[in-house]
């Protein structure tokens, strides 16, 4: 922009030149940033592929001329009347910076990062201390903005005077081609790493394996649904792989377990015991004291894929994507809010797994009487397993293609959800005394949820390609519960030991059914697929009996003392406004007291 131009107070050039340099500088700017370290908030971690930049060089652009356009119309009333050009500048220069301090500060800290953590105010609501963390953080980016878009406009003002046009014109060159260099060579650096052995790898060679997690998933309840072809995909696996019992280990507490997959280690090693820690706090990421195995993969340069794994929340940063265990609990009502806007809403939805009629004013009955029971383990347990499972999935099947992660870790959750809840009506023999009313209503929850997997389960694989070896585990099996608690009455099905364990790929055998594999031998037998060193300190074995000689012949077993040191992570506890629903959820199922 030009000194003349900023002399005319109404001039034609002062607006359209405002309007593409702020657009394109905060643009390139930004994305510089973002180039080097990332989408990142305490709940999700996303760092950028090549293939995302211009769209969203070009998205960033749009939004930023279109915010400068629209600062530019509330000030033009004042240029009209002999107001400075600098002043509406200022106002375009603030409001950039403004709207970008909010978006980073939003996402950083509420609702995904507990105020807890900076605040004891015990006479204070979780409610209210979002509503002063929301306050806080929108006067800090307002005066921030202020201070940074006034200090830029006198920057540029004082180049202007000393530099003239051509200088100002060969800085602002400089200056992006300095920007776009910084976002190629932050894109780049993210692939080609060397791991804590040293040894590099390149994403390209390296075998891709995923896991898939389904809470809960049971063999006495799939075998049969697999064998009436009810789960085509689940029986695709299994004809081209190896399948058999996980065996787990007590206690049976799926953050536990599900941190002993991720690792190979017991729980005395990962740090994480049970559903909440010592002083009731609901466990996180900061307690883990073990690498899972997308940080292993991610410290030798190859792209990872983690989405809704237990405990993952408050993500580290991974040469990839992290969607922690959490996020869908923001993303619930939007989700519901899309659907009512569809065809079938999400008690439709829910209808469809079984017989019944969902009464939404259900909580105007007393909580003793049958129909609030009935219910409300349709609104609570299988309105939570069906929208965390749809979201997770849409979530992956979205970034996987784009990313193509060397490693990827899915958590689904809901088979576990409805068989506590729905157990006695698919398996009444046991408890006596179960209504045929109910039985014909609820009876094939279960069943359909099984069916329902298997569909996210195919839109995985889809998304995955055929040249991914997959590895499907439950953290456990279940059975009825039979020492009913008189006050969770509708709670009729528990744990069992004996989870679900299956494997197919091109480095897997077509063994149909082995045994012998625990919890412990999952992350060895997928470090050993992707070629990459098994550590020494971790507590199970590589399943050598499952993968193909021909593919250990070109990748023979390899192991290190352990990935702890190089991998090791300051940690320090923290608590989330989160925390009070997580701990009322966990009541609801059983989980705690």
């Amino acid at each position: 922009m030009t000194g003349d131009a900023l002399k005319n107070p109404g001039g034609g050039a002062v607006v359209w030149k405002t309007l593409v340099f702020s657009g394109l500088g905060f643009a390139l700017a930004v994305g510089a940033l973002l180039g080097v370290v990332g989408f990142r908030t305490s709940g999700f971690v996303l760092t950028l592929v090549p293939s995302q930049v211009l769209p969203m060089l070009a998205i960033f652009a749009l939004l930023y001329t279109a915010l400068a356009g629209l600062c530019l119309l509330l000030t033009a009333g004042a240029r009209r009347r002999g107001g400075s050009a600098r002043a509406s500048e200022r106002a375009v220069m603030t409001a950039l910076f403004t709207a970008t301090l909010w978006a980073a500060l939003v996402l950083m800290f509420l609702p995904l990062k507990g105020a807890e953590a900076f605040v004891q105010a015990d006479t204070l609501t979780t409610l209210q201390l979002n509503v002063i963390g929301l306050a806080v953080v929108l006067v800090v980016g307002l005066v921030a903005g202020w201070v940074l878009g006034r200090v830029l406009s006198a920057v540029l003002s004082a180049l202007r005077r000393r530099m003239g046009r051509r200088g100002i014109l060969l800085l602002g060159a400089a200056s992006a081609v300095a920007a776009v260099l910084v976002l190629i060579v932050g894109v780049q650096l993210r692939s080609g790493g060397t791991g804590a052995s040293g040894v590099a790898v390149a994403a390209g060679e390296t075998p891709r394996v995923a896991i898939i997690g389904v809470d809960g998933c049971d063999w006495e309840k799939l075998g049969p649904l697999v064998e009436s072809g009810r789960l085509p995909n689940f029986r695709r696996i299994m004809e081209r792989g190896a399948y058999g019992p996980l065996l787990s280990e007590p206690p049976l507490v799926s953050p536990r377990i599900w941190t002993t997959i991720a690792t190979g280690k017991t729980a005395d090693k990962h740090g994480i015991r049970d559903f909440i820690n010592d002083v009731g706090v609901p466990v996180n990421a900061t307690m883990r004291t073990a690498a899972p195995v997308w940080d292993i993969v991610s410290s030798f340069g190859l792209p990872v894929g983690v989405v809704g794994w237990y405990v993952t929340w408050p993500v580290d940063e991974v040469n990839g994507f992290v969607l922690s265990d959490r996020l869908h609990s923001l993303l619930r009502g939007p989700v519901q809010m899309l659907q009512s806007l569809g065809r079938h809403t999400t008690n439709e939805r829910l209808e469809s797994f079984g017989a019944f009629t969902f009464d939404a004013g259900y909580k105007r009955h007393g909580e003793d009487e049958l129909r609030f029971q009935l219910n409300r383990i349709v609104d609570e347990p299988l309105r939570w397993g069906y929208l965390r499972d749809a979201i997770y999935t849409r979530m992956s099947t979205t970034l996987t293609p784009g990313y193509r992660p060397v490693f990827s870790a899915v958590y689904l959750r809901g088979v576990d959800f409805v068989q506590h809840f729905f157990w006695q009506y698919a398996d009444p023999e046991p408890f006596g005394g179960v209504s045929e009313e109910s039985i014909s209503a609820y009876g094939e929850v279960i069943n359909n949820y099984y069916e329902y997997t298997d569909v996210l389960l195919g839109r995985l694989l889809e998304a995955l390609d055929d040249d991914v070896n997959i590895i499907v585990v439950s953290d456990h099996g279940f059975k009825a519960r039979l020492d009913l608690d008189p006050g969770r009455p509708q709670l009729t099905g528990r744990h069992d030991v004996a989870g679900v364990i299956i494997a197919s790929g091109p480095a897997f055998r077509a063994a149909g059914h082995f045994e012998g594999a625990t919890i412990f031998d999952i992350a060895p037998t997928a470090l050993a697929i992707m070629g990459l060193p098994v550590g020494e300190d971790m507590d199970g074995r590589v399943l050598l009996e499952i993968i193909k000689r021909e593919h250990l012949a070109v990748r023979p077993l390899s192991f290190i003392p352990s990935y702890e040191p190089a991998l090791g992570k300051e940690r320090g506890e923290v608590g989330s406004t989160m925390d009070d629903a997580i701990r009322e959820q966990l009541k609801s199922l059983g989980y705690i007291e």
